[in-house]
């Protein structure tokens, strides 16, 4: 390749999530290797939303970005059709040598508008199969799968994250050659004292509470309606802590609010959540849909027990009973999981403890650098 290559990370929205932490440290780790680097995304949600979290990371660690206005989660035609255009025209202008479109509406509409500004080097990650939304009608879950095939089709080489969508990537018509499983990776963490992250969260709690935490977006994909109810069958002195902001406030307060669990149910908003880990004596992500989630890795090296779903990703972090629990995640079956682990603090240290070690050994981030740029600089990219 020619000196200083130059890639592009297309991503849909800003906020900092696990698909933008992956962005912000393939990013800034690609700069230090020696690339030029640029980032464009969209907003927050809507179209024409502010920029998020991500962008005022990239600014801090000197990377170009972009502004794409019409990138939204949802689908809209319009909106989908003025992104599609302002991201050729952004390819046209500064010829990447490597686009790396990331999230499922970045990967389609990126690798298409890649392919007809005749980028040579197009690469996707998949971040979880969107298919895999089981809440969205069937007819939107058969077009995403025509979607994401078009998408691995489209691009040169993709990424799965873990080994079940790897294994059904592999299993699409025409795709095999085309794929590779590199797991995320996750670097230092600087944990603030347990005693400042709980001041800053919840400093009204008593002393001896016990504090089961989430991170993640307040959304119908992370399932905290069913976190929240469980709350129900919980030791008094147990509270539920969630970081995070999205569409699905308003609705989660009034299911707060109906089920009298203001006292013991916090969302406390968007925070850069990661330092504040060390408040919990539990982590809990009750997904219905993961790639390989970040907040898992987080909380390993924050040396904190996970009850987790049971999904695809999650299995490639979390071993029941070794490094955490893994459970379907129902109100009855997380009930039971949490209570267990709330009455038992030798069964918690274990786990955490284990669960560290595995993140410490399995998911570094020079790993994910080093396996992801190989794939910048291989001249075996299908056409």
């Amino acid at each position: 390749m020619n000196q200083a290559p130059r890639i592009l990370y297309l991503i849909t929205k800003s906020n900092f999530g696990g698909a933008q932490k992956y962005v912000f440290e393939l990013a800034t780790n690609a700069a230090r290797a020696g690339y030029k680097v640029a980032v464009a995304c969209g907003g927050t949600g809507e179209a024409g939303a502010p920029t998020g979290h991500l962008v005022t990371k990239l600014l801090e660690a000197d990377i170009e970005t972009h502004y794409i206005a019409h990138f939204q989660r949802d689908m809209s035609l319009l909106d989908d059709l003025l992104a599609f255009f302002a991201i050729w025209k952004l390819l046209r202008k500064n010829r990447p040598t490597v686009l790396h479109v990331t999230s499922s509406k970045a990967g389609g509409i990126g690798a298409l508008a890649g392919r007809l500004a005749g980028i040579k080097h197009i690469v996707f990650t998949s971040h979880g199969l969107t298919v895999d939304e089981i809440w969205r009608p069937r007819w939107q879950r058969i077009l995403i799968y025509i979607g994401t095939w078009l998408t691995l089709r489209l691009a040169h080489h993709s990424i799965m994250i873990s080994s079940e969508t790897f294994a059904r990537a592999q299993a699409m018509p025409g795709i095999k050659s085309r794929v590779s499983l590199i797991r995320n990776g996750i670097g230092k963490i600087h944990f603030l004292e347990q005693a400042a992250a709980r001041a800053k969260l919840a400093p009204q709690l008593a002393p001896h509470a016990l504090w089961i935490g989430g991170i993640g977006e307040l959304h119908p994909n992370k399932n905290w309606h069913a976190a929240i109810i469980t709350m129900n069958s919980l030791p008094k002195h147990a509270h539920l802590i969630i970081i995070g902001e999205g569409e699905e406030r308003l609705a989660l307060e009034r299911l707060i609010v109906h089920h009298h669990l203001k006292d013991r149910v916090h969302l406390v908003g968007y925070l850069d959540a990661a330092q504040y880990l060390t408040a919990f004596d539990i982590f809990l992500l009750p997904s219905l849909k993961e790639g390989l989630p970040y907040v898992i890795l987080e909380a390993g090296l924050a040396e904190l027990p996970v009850v987790a779903s049971d999904l695809p990703g999650n299995r490639d972090i979390i071993e029941t009973g070794e490094t955490g629990l893994l459970v379907e995640p129902t109100t009855q079956l997380l009930a039971t999981t949490l209570e267990m682990l709330t009455r038992d603090q030798g069964m918690r240290r274990r786990l955490g403890a284990a669960h560290k070690v595995k993140i410490e050994r399995e998911f570094s981030i020079e790993r994910m650098c080093e396996e992801t740029f190989s794939l910048y600089d291989s001249s075996t990219l299908e056409a």
